[in-house]
């Protein structure tokens, strides 16, 4: 691996590069490879309100006036996520703030003595939401995990769940092969083949979550728009599924020592 800075450029030599670097992966980029992606149907705005102490704990989510609004606790602050349509960022912005804080009223009306704390876009994180993996996830010498190979949409927080999965299960196959100084093709291969199927499961069902769910309601206008499970996931036996998808995958994974 080639680097500048300190006043040139440096190489550094490696068995193995893992390219951690994220959904712009630039080891993604620079090695070639090409994803295949899926065109979620919505977009995301993040930002940040305060919290009060007889706010409710944990997170939230609500729905309302065709817009999805999703709430994390962060101590003296809600993170809050504000979903979209996709494609749909530069109308609102044309809009303007107020509309913004209008429309997140609409939904949570708790917030509307906070909502004035937003003033400027520079406070609001645009996410331009997509799905894609690559077809391989190696080369020689190179090993693409989390984003990098799999880019997930935020649907359900599952992201870093299933990097440290990817990561571990690098450790587990490769910890042995690295220790011989030996590390080849096949073992690289081996990583990806332990890692595809959880991920490509985990991609379906955001998928069927995104269109089943998000769409549905992002089309809407309805304010008085109820919502229910899709009717498999009404089932007792499945009622848990989504919940332990999204923590373990489809079977947890262990470090071997």
């Amino acid at each position: 691996m080639r680097y500048r800075g300190h006043g040139g450029w440096h190489e550094v030599r490696a068995q193995l590069t893992v390219g951690a670097d994220g959904r712009h992966s630039r080891l993604r980029q620079l090695a070639g490879f090409e994803a295949v992606g899926t065109s979620p149907p919505m977009d995301v705005l993040w930002f940040r309100l305060p919290r009060k102490a007889e706010d409710p704990s944990g997170g939230m989510g609500r729905i309302g006036n065709g817009h999805i609004v999703a709430m994390l606790d962060r101590g003296d602050q809600w993170q809050i996520a504000y979903v979209i349509p996709k494609g749909g960022y530069q109308e609102i912005r044309a809009a303007g703030i107020e509309a913004l804080r209008q429309g997140i009223v609409g939904v949570v009306p708790e917030l509307c003595d906070r909502v004035q704390y937003l003033k400027d876009w520079s406070q609001i994180a645009f996410l331009s939401v997509e799905s894609s993996r690559v077809p391989r996830w190696y080369r020689p010498g190179l090993l693409l995990i989390g984003d990098a190979a799999h880019i997930m949409s935020p649907v359900g927080g599952v992201g870093i769940n299933y990097a440290v999965q990817d990561a571990v299960v690098a450790a587990n196959v490769l910890s042995e092969s690295l220790k011989r100084n030996s590390i080849h093709i096949w073992d690289l291969a081996e990583v990806q083949r332990q890692r595809e199927l959880p991920i490509r499961v985990i991609q379906a069902f955001q998928s069927v979550i995104q269109q089943q769910i998000f769409a549905r309601v992002l089309n809407s206008n309805n304010s008085t728009q109820s919502f229910t499970p899709p009717a498999f996931l009404q089932l007792p036996i499945l009622r848990d599924l989504p919940a332990r998808l999204i923590a373990f995958g489809i079977g947890p994974v262990h470090v071997k020592t």
